[in-house]
């Protein structure tokens, strides 16, 4: 953007101008309340200008740099950076910047950025980084006393650190703008190439979440141990202001157990002083300074070793970023997810080893001189717990493995309804065979039962019948002697009156009338009235 003659709008100018606006809200932020202690501590010597000095140095402190101290209780360097306040500045910087991006309109209403629009940035952000680390150099100068003074070196990188990062942070905040009918959205992780954009989101979510859950722990830890913290506070007696101002210093330095907190739940150690230390294993904690914050670190001794577990906490935030990574890169080229799904978790574990490289410091020369994480004993879980749930991730979402299980335990599943069909369908069948035989078999008895009856009283019948025959056989021989008697006798007859012949075939023509009628009706004769016909029939001849 060029400059005008009514108004000062280089990039340039705008750069310089929102660092010595941020420095003046810096500085703001750390001396109102050391002025306001000072004030109000009526039992200290200090003045005001003993006060703005501390402010200074606590500045520096909270930029990442160094101070050295020569108090007689605390001799020595002192780079224990207060995350809180690290923070508080980070933003300030990303706000200021943000303020120069919008300002110099980098992006066209079409959503591509405009002629010169990265030059133009860089400018402005060269130059606001250039006036701050030099604004941190002169303030440095300005903080020194008898009893501290701050490493002007360390105070132009640190400062020169803050500047950059959150310069650049702000201008890419100012890019992004939301949609509307006639403009299109803007979003400054889709400005990255594919799929930096993508890992970039992933890795950013890992991140707040892994901070989230040391924050969490923390705060558990100091709810935990009430008692103790108001028994330091109440030792220190700081009054109303002073305790205002030791509430914003535990403030400042909460982030930082968070982190401490993180490294503890990846499985590494946090060192707390010469031989004193915190791990899942156990904590061994000796004398510390007298503030009440540190009153949530647990008191020395073993721990179980169930509490290895909580390395489960930390792989959900891991878990979760490569859930959205896998999401997101799943329309890419082969390439390009193979590419992110690399990235991630190399991402991951840089930015937690430098979130625990920054957290580490001392206070002095005594046995405080180690503070922070030990980064050896970080590395290896936490390479662990990253790969692993990334790795299962993978498997899970992005590999053929699960679709082939899953085929395969449809596959079995199916197999074993059929087999369970068709043993029921057995167990059916046989019942019914059971039930039919067990009915058959009760007929069967029952027909037997009748049957035996039917064949008694069918032999009984046959019997009677038998008895009959032989009674009709023995009426009709004694027909048949009788018919022969008087046969004889006509013939006799015959012999005397000359009509024997015909008198014979009369009585042969009858006699043979009588036995078709014996035939016929036999059954139905009384044998007694037979046996008296037969009796009373006429006598042969005694000549025969």
């Amino acid at each position: 953007m060029n400059s005008t003659g009514d108004s000062i709008a280089t990039p340039l100018v705008r750069g310089m101008i929102a660092a010595a606006l941020s420095l003046g809200t810096a500085i703001a932020l750390v001396v109102v309340p050391a002025l306001a202690a000072q004030v109000a501590g009526t039992r200290s010597s200090a003045t005001a200008l003993d006060a703005i000095i501390i402010a200074l140095n606590v500045l520096v402190l909270g930029h990442g740099g160094g101070i050295v101290l020569s108090t007689g209780v605390i001799d020595g360097a002192v780079t224990l950076t207060p995350f809180g306040l690290l923070g508080l500045l980070l933003l300030i910087s990303i706000l200021g910047m943000r303020r120069v991006g919008r300002a110099l309109q980098l992006v066209r209403d079409d959503g591509v950025l405009r002629l010169r629009a990265l030059r133009d940035a860089g400018s402005a952000l060269g130059a606001y980084a250039g006036v701050y680390a030099i604004g941190m150099a002169v303030l440095a100068g300005i903080g020194r006393s008898t009893d501290s003074s701050p490493v002007v070196t360390s105070a132009i990188v640190s400062g020169a650190m803050v500047a950059v990062l959150g310069g650049v942070l702000g201008i890419l905040w100012s890019l992004r703008r939301e949609a509307t009918s006639t403009i299109p959205g803007v979003r400054v992780l889709e400005l990255l190439p594919a799929p930096f954009g993508d890992v970039a989101r992933s890795v950013l979510l890992a991140l707040v979440g892994l901070l989230g859950v040391g924050m969490l722990l923390s705060v558990v830890m100091m709810v935990v141990s009430v008692p103790e913290q108001s028994s330091l506070f109440d030792a220190l007696d700081p009054g109303i202001v002073g305790g205002i101002v030791l509430t914003l210093v535990q403030l400042a330095l909460l982030p930082l157990l968070a982190v401490w907190a993180l490294v503890v739940l990846l499985g590494g150690t946090v060192g707390v002083g010469t031989s004193s230390s915190i791990s899942l294993d156990g904590s061994a904690t000796g004398v510390m300074p007298a503030l009440p914050l540190l009153g949530a670190f647990p008191g020395p001794g073993d721990f179980s070793a169930w509490l290895w577990l909580l390395l489960v906490v930390p792989a959900v935030p891991v878990v979760v970023g490569a859930l959205r990574l896998v999401r997101d890169v799943e329309d890419l080229e082969r390439r390009d997810r193979i590419t992110a799904w690399i990235a991630y978790p190399v991402a991951v574990v840089v930015g937690v080893l430098l979130l625990a490289g920054l957290s580490t410091g001392g206070i002095g020369e005594g046995r405080l001189v180690h503070l922070g994480p030990q980064m050896s004993s970080l590395i290896l879980p936490l390479l662990g717990v990253v790969v692993v749930s990334t790795g299962v991730v993978l498997v899970a979402l992005a590999s053929p493995v699960v679709p082939w299980v899953r085929a395969q335990t449809a596959a079995l599943r199916a197999r074993v309804e059929s087999a369970e069909s068709a043993e029921g369908s057995e167990d059916a069948e046989f019942s019914g065979r059971s039930g039919r035989g067990e009915a058959s078999g009760a007929r069967a008895d029952e027909g037997a039962d009748g049957t035996a009856d039917e064949v008694s009283s069918d032999d009984d019948r046959a019997d009677d019948d038998r008895a009959d025959d032989d009674r009709a056989d023995d009426d009709r021989a004694d027909d048949d002697r009788a018919d022969d008697d008087r046969a004889d006798g006509d013939r006799a007859g015959d012999d005397g009156d000359g009509d024997g012949d015909e008198d014979a075939h009369a009585d042969d023509d009858r006699a043979a009338g009588d036995d078709h009628a014996a035939e016929g009706d036999h059954g139905g004769l009384d044998p007694d009235s037979r046996t008296a016909g037969i009796d009373g029939g006429v006598s042969r001849p005694s000549g025969r």
